[in-house]
């Protein structure tokens, strides 16, 4: 560790709400990835009550409303598709992410 992550770390260990260096870190990466689970598991749960349906389901929908446009341009649906692409890719942002921190909580045991 570097000078400056160890003064940190001990500093948490000082004040006693650790036992040791290594229970900080285990500890903190540990609270740190479930922070990040509950975060993108809340995005994809959002998006899923918002469009009432699974992402897939959405994906397919999404690609029968952009063929409509294309054959009927209407600017007001053109918008309404725009921001529903853009809740397209968070959400499939969101389940990337989830899987992927996930898999280091699986990995490290958190």
């Amino acid at each position: 560790m570097t000078d400056q992550v160890t003064t940190i770390i001990e500093s948490f260990v000082r004040r006693g709400l650790f036992a040791s260096p290594e229970q900080a870190v285990v500890e903190m990466a540990r609270d740190y990835i479930l922070h990040q689970v509950e975060r993108y598991r809340a995005i994809a749960e959002h998006l899923q009550s918002k469009y009432a349906m699974t992402y897939e389901q959405f994906e397919a929908y999404l690609k029968s409303r952009s063929a409509t446009v294309a054959a009927t341009p209407n600017p007001v649906l053109n918008q309404a598709v725009m921001t529903e692409e853009e809740d397209a890719l968070d959400w499939k942002i969101a389940r990337e992410m989830l899987q992927a921190w996930l898999g280091l909580e699986a990995e490290v045991g958190a």
